[in-house]
């Protein structure tokens, strides 16, 4: 147990300092190629901003031509998937897991996690701020509004707002 744990303090440390380095080309490609040493899959041209956490790394796949902005945590209790060609904006929350709280008697802090993986499909945009909750599959070709907070599946094509998330127009109509 002490040597995981032990590992995973330096991934942290290591994970954490790369992020806080300038977004030079030279320092983008050593976030890319770090993530690609911890992540359980990555595609192609990665490009990770500052501040971007994975937090469980091993249970993250991520596809090709994937963005990742600023300040963005990926936190994976249980498998998140993304997709190629995903753009992912400034300050998104992704996290497969949640804190128990169905036993009154015990203190929420002390009852176990509760989770369910995440599928984030191709061609997918997730605005600024979004947050994307355990047990949701993102459909390709969808959009997340800035600000929305996703509880439930998304469908293909679709652009989805709000809190919580609903679709408000087909993708098809905005490029007309």
């Amino acid at each position: 147990m002490r040597s995981s744990t032990y590992g995973r303090h330096w991934t942290d440390a290591t994970q954490e300092l790369l992020s806080l380095l300038p977004s030079w080309d030279l320092v983008r490609r050593f976030r890319s190629a770090y993530a690609r040493r911890i992540l359980r899959k990555c595609g192609t041209e990665l490009d990770l901003s500052r501040n971007v956490l994975f937090e469980f790394p091993k249970q993250i796949s991520l596809g090709s031509r994937v963005f990742i902005n600023t300040g963005t945590i990926i936190t994976a209790r249980a498998p998140i998937d993304i997709g190629d060609d995903v753009l992912i904006g400034p300050y998104v929350i992704i996290n497969s897991g949640n804190h128990g709280y169905a036993d009154i008697s015990r203190p929420i802090r002390l009852q176990d996690h509760v989770s369910g993986p995440i599928v984030i499909g191709d061609d997918v945009w997730i605005g600024a701020n979004a947050v994307i909750l355990r047990g949701v599959n993102v459909g390709r070709g969808s959009i997340i509004a800035a600000g929305s907070v996703v509880t439930k599946n998304v469908p293909e094509g679709v652009v989805v707002a709000g809190v919580p998330a609903r679709v408000i127009r087909r993708r098809e109509t905005l490029d007309a």
